[in-house]
C-alpha cells in the first residue's frame, strides 16, 4: 500500500520530512507531491482509514493543508491526492471504480493524444478504459498502453525512493575522561573503521571536547592505519589541553585516486606512505622545515619558502636536459678573510685565487627594514675549489661551493 501527500503550497521539505517520519521508502514525485509506502503501518498504527487519520493528523501540525490518497498503486494515489479533494481511501481492485469521474486531461500524454480521444468523444476515464485493449495499444503503443493502465489503476509500478544520505560521522561520549593518549587512539581507530570501510578520503576532522583538529591529505587515502597513524603524529604533537569527554570523527569522501604507472620508470613510494613519513619530519623539524622549495619573485639571493610537498608522479621528460652545476648553499654563510687586490680577490681563508669572475652587483628591498646590498664573485682556489664570496656591510662570506 502506498500514501500520496499532494499539497501545492507547501514546502517539499516539509512534505518530505513528513513522509519520512512514517517510512524509510519516500519518492519525491514532484513538486508539491511525495509518495511513501505505509506497509507495516498496520502494526503500529491500525487499518488504512486509521492510518490516513495519523498523517492527516502530523501534517496538520506542521502547517500543511493537503490532500491524501492511499492506495496499492502508487500512481492511482497520485491521480487521486490530486485531483481528488481531501481523504481518499481506495481498496484493491477498486481503482478504476474511484477513479473514474476524472476527465482524461488529468493523465500524462501529449496534447496531440488528448486531441484524437476528444474526437473519439472519450471524456472521462472510465469511457477511456472501456475501450478494447489490444486495438488502443496496437494503435497508440507504448504510451497508449500505459494510458490505459493508468485509467484502470494496473501500473502496479516500484517506488523511486530517495537514497538516504550517507553520514561519514561518529560520534562517542566517554563513560570516564581519558587523558592517556592510546585509549583515545583505540577509540578513534574504531570509529575509523566503521566510517572508512573501503571508501576513499582527503580530509579528516577529529574533535576532542567539541575542539576540532583537521588534517588534509595530498591524495585520497583510503587505509584507516594511514589515517590513525597521522592523527597520532597530530595528537602528540597538540596534546589535549583536559580530559576527554567525547571523540568525533568526520570524514569527507572523495573519489578514489587512479594511477597509471609507466613500464619503464621506477616504482615510486606509495603516496600514503610518503606522506606518513613527512608527517613525522614535520613533527621533529617543524611546519616550516619540511616541504618543496619555492623561489619567490625576488631578485634577492636564496629566497624561497617550503610549500606543501605534493606526491603525485612526475611527468617524464621528453627533451634532454642541459647539465649544470649543482651550488651548495653554506646555512648561515661563512665568514671569510678576503685580501683584495686591484678591487679583485686574490686570496680566500689563506688559499690563492687562480681564476675570478666578477663582480655581480645587487640591492634590493630597500623600503623594508631588512634591505640587502651585496658584490659577489665567483673564484676557483688554489684546493682545486670552485666558491662563491661576496662582501656585504664592509664584510665578506662564503656563500657555497659549486659541486
Amino acid at each position: 500500500m502506498f500514501a500520496c501527500v499532494f499539497a501545492p503550497a507547501s514546502p517539499q521539505a516539509a512534505l518530505l520530512a513528513l513522509a519520512s517520519s512514517f517510512s524509510p521508502l519516500v519518492e519525491d514525485t514532484a513538486p508539491g507531491m511525495v509518495v511513501f509506502s505505509i506497509v507495516g503501518l498496520g502494526r503500529l498504527i491500525g487499518t488504512p482509514p486509521e492510518i490516513a487519520a495519523v498523517v492527516a493528523r502530523r501534517g496538520a501540525e506542521a502547517g500543511i493543508q493537503a490532500n491524501l490518497a492511499i492506495s496499492s498503486d502508487p500512481d492511482t494515489a497520485m491521480l487521486a491526492a490530486r485531483h481528488l479533494r481531501g481523504i481518499t481511501l481506495i481498496p484493491p481492485g477498486r481503482e478504476a471504480d474511484r477513479l473514474r469521474s476524472l476527465p482524461v486531461h488529468v493523465l500524462p500524454a501529449e496534447a496531440e493524444l488528448i486531441k484524437t480521444l476528444d474526437g473519439w468523444g472519450i471524456r472521462t476515464l472510465a469511457e477511456l478504459a472501456a475501450l478494447p485493449e489490444l486495438g488502443f495499444i496496437a494503435r497508440f503503443g507504448d504510451a497508449g498502453e500505459r494510458l490505459l493502465r493508468l485509467a484502470r489503476g494496473e501500473t502496479r509500478r516500484s517506488l523511486r525512493a530517495m537514497a538516504a544520505a550517507e553520514n561519514y560521522q561518529r560520534r562517542v561520549e566517554l563513560e570516564h575522561p581519558q587523558r592517556l593518549l592510546e585509549p583515545l587512539l583505540f577509540v578513534i581507530s574504531s570509529l575509523l573503521n566503521e566510517l572508512m570501510q573501503g571508501l576513499s578520503f582527503n580530509r579528516v576532522t577529529l574533535k576532542l571536547n567539541d575542539i576540532p583538529r583537521t588534517l588534509e591529505f595530498p591524495v585520497p587515502v583510503r587505509e584507516s592505519k594511514v589515517v590513525l597513524k597521522q592523527l597520532q603524529l597530530d595528537l602528540e604533537a597538540h596534546s589535549p589541553q583536559a580530559a576527554v569527554v567525547s571523540v568525533e570523527v568526520l570524514l569527507n569522501p572523495v573519489e578514489a585516486r587512479v594511477l597509471q604507472h609507466g613500464l619503464f620508470i621506477p616504482q615510486a613510494p606509495a603516496p600514503e606512505k610518503l606522506h606518513l613519513t613527512l608527517a613525522r619530519l614535520t613533527g621533529l623539524l617543524g611546519k616550516d622545515n619540511v616541504g618543496s622549495p619555492e623561489l619567490l619573485d625576488t631578485h634577492r639571493p636564496d629566497a624561497f619558502v617550503m610549500r606543501a610537498f605534493s606526491a603525485e608522479a612526475a611527468v617524464g621528460r621528453s627533451e634532454p636536459v642541459a647539465l649544470r652545476f649543482a651550488f651548495r648553499y653554506y646555512r648561515p654563510p661563512l665568514a671569510a678573510k678576503v685580501r683584495v687586490k686591484a678591487e679583485r680577490p686574490v686570496s680566500v681563508n689563506a688559499e690563492r685565487v687562480l681564476t675570478a669572475a666578477g663582480p655581480w652587483r645587487a640591492s634590493g628591498d630597500w623600503w623594508t627594514e631588512v634591505p640587502w646590498d651585496r658584490e659577489e664573485w665567483d673564484v676557483e682556489l688554489s684546493n682545486g675549489g670552485l666558491y662563491r664570496v661576496y662582501s656585504a656591510s664592509e664584510r665578506w662570506f662564503l656563500e657555497g661551493m659549486y659541486d
